[in-house]
């Protein structure tokens, strides 16, 4: 991965985020990400946290979104995944 990152100019971490997007990301977000619309990791973050309907449906609503309202609410959502992935790491345990 490393090999890739370097020939292409970009960070491991970027590259991880677009293929979380590919795997998990509905069509519009995809081009999203590809476009510019919204960060990698803002993408990343809506793949992982959201079904594809739901991520549609943020995507129509962009448009009509403050810079302010779109940062809380990619918080809120960044939020409730990492929540969501610890306690389901707790319930794992060691």
């Amino acid at each position: 991965m490393q090999q890739l990152a370097d020939s292409t100019g970009v960070s491991r971490r970027l590259l991880f985020q677009a293929a979380a997007v590919h795997r998990y990301g509905c069509a519009e977000l995809v081009k999203a990400a590809h476009d510019g619309v919204l960060a990698m990791k803002h993408c990343e973050t809506l793949a992982k946290a959201l079904p594809h309907d739901a991520q549609r449906e943020l995507l129509a609503e962009l448009p009509t979104m403050t810079p302010r309202h779109r940062h809380d609410l990619l918080a809120i959502i960044k939020g409730d995944l990492t929540y969501r992935t610890r306690t389901a790491r707790e319930k794992v345990g060691p």
